[in-house]
């Protein structure tokens, strides 16, 4: 995430394009690092991930970041994830 944090903040720069070229690199086929889940179609559809992925409440920059990123894609009403709240489900209680 610390790469795409940086390159984010780049991008919300003045005049970005100008002073910087931005290119960030994946290291294998699928998206998000440790933070990517996809499906598995030899087995139904099913959930693979590469491990609990919790954001605590106390993430500010990690949440005003994300709400940031919706902000900018203005994603019409009714379609999925929609808006950052729909992205998240709230738990008042976490045990690992």
């Amino acid at each position: 995430m610390g790469a795409l944090t940086a390159a984010w903040y780049l991008f919300g720069q003045p005049g970005w394009q100008s002073r910087h070229e931005i290119t960030v690199y994946q290291l294998g086929w699928r998206l998000g690092g440790k933070g990517a889940s996809g499906r598995n179609a030899q087995q139904g559809q099913r959930i693979e991930e590469h491990g609990l992925h919790i954001w605590f409440g106390f993430y500010a920059n990690a949440f005003s970041m994300i709400r940031r990123a919706y902000a900018s894609l203005d994603r019409p009403a009714g379609s999925p994830l929609a808006t950052w709240r729909d992205a998240f489900k709230q738990q008042d209680y976490v045990a690992l």
